[in-house]
Parts: structure tokens; sequence; C-alpha cells
């Protein structure tokens, strides 16, 4: 019996803790909840080769202060900067532009990460309520400097 108890505690621990994780969203998806709340976005953009770009995605999803705050303020997008399908965002469509064999970015990943002529990984975009780019950042940020970025950035939008 007291087996059965453990489990259960157990697993209310489990639930807490994943109901408190960040949940991104899809491109496709934030038309949608903009009309419901409107938001400022997070996108992430990475790609699977980049190391730092998972490390920085970890952090948002796991990091509590980082989650906390993007789950509260913020959706949140993470862009596969090769992604070969097609996206619609903003009224406008997307595609993957092959540069090479096997190589190429996603138009929407060079619109909204291209930083002084070059797309860097990871890089962040901050796109208010009307889709318009209003903060880039290009490189990898550790849990304390992500969570102060963005603690800057909601002050900002107050």
């Amino acid at each position: 019996m007291w087996r059965i108890g453990i489990l259960l505690i157990l697993f209310s621990l489990y639930l807490q803790e994943g109901s408190a994780q960040l949940k991104p969203f899809a491109f496709e998806d934030l038309e949608k909840m903009q009309s419901v709340e409107p938001r400022p976005v997070v996108v992430l953009i990475m790609t699977s080769w980049c190391k730092y770009c998972h490390s920085m995605k970890n952090t948002m999803l796991k990091n509590k202060e980082v989650s906390k705050i993007l789950s509260e303020r913020f959706y949140v997008v993470f862009l596969n900067a090769e992604e070969r399908k097609d996206i619609i965002y903003a009224g406008r469509k997307f595609k993957f532009k092959p540069s090479g064999v096997n190589t190429g970015f996603h138009e929407l990943a060079e619109h909204l990460g291209t930083i002084n002529g070059q797309l860097a990984f990871p890089s962040i975009s901050l796109l208010n309520e009307t889709n318009e780019i209003i903060y880039q950042h290009e490189g990898f940020l550790d849990a304390s400097s992500l969570a102060n970025l963005l603690k800057t950035l909601v002050g900002k939008l107050e």
C-alpha cells in the first residue's frame, strides 16, 4: 500500500514539473494565439548540428527562471534554419533556399535571424504582436544572461 502512495506522490510531482515547462508553438499557430491573447514572440533560430543552439533550447525549456518568464510573457518558437518545409507566417510563404547539394537555409530564418548581413547560430529574434522585429541577439547566452535579457525586454515592453 505504501508503494502505491509513493508512486502517486512521484507521479503528481512529475505532473507539476511538466505543467511548469515552456510549451513552444509553431509559426502556423501564432496568428490564432495572437488573436486570443496578443504577446511578443521569441524566436530561437537554430540548426540540428549547433551544440550551442541545443544548449540554449534546453535552457529555455528546463531552466525554471527562464521558462517561467517565457511562459508568462511571450510566445516561443524554435525555428530550424535548415527546415525544408514551407512556412506560412504573417501572410507570406517562406521556403527553403538550397545553396548546395545538401545545404541551404530557410527564408524565414534568414528574414528573422540576419544581423549585420550575417545569419549566425544561435540567434534570437523578438517580434511584436504585429510581427515586426523589435530586437535581435546573435550568439549563445547562458541561463543567467538569458534570464537577464528577458527581464530587460519585459521592462522595455511595459
